[in-house]
């Protein structure tokens, strides 16, 4: 059971960083006008559509490649990609709110 505890405790300390960090990110990125929309938006096509979407399309490639690696693959691109998405955002922590 400690083993249990422990490992809990290392995940969600490991989802505290991306998941406590969203909202003041997705705050600096939008006008305040647009704030509620841009935020809504952008949360619910992420994790909605393509959070929803992943399984049948892993589930679809492995079935139609035959790779069970399929699975790795994706969250290796979908890493890279939040990399090169999140290099080419501006930084706009040190400015006041739109």
């Amino acid at each position: 059971m400690i083993a249990v505890i422990v490992g809990q405790a290392i995940l969600f300390g490991l989802l505290a960083v991306p998941l406590g960090s969203a909202p003041s990110m997705f705050v600096e990125q939008f006008p305040s006008s647009d704030r509620l929309t841009g935020y809504s938006v952008s949360f619910n096509l992420g994790i909605g559509v393509l959070g929803g979407a992943t399984p049948a399309l892993t589930t679809w490639l492995i079935s139609y490649t035959g790779a069970d690696m399929i699975p790795a693959i994706l969250m290796i691109s979908a890493a890279l990609l939040a990399v090169v998405v999140l290099l080419w955002m501006t930084d706009r922590s040190r400015e006041p709110l739109r």
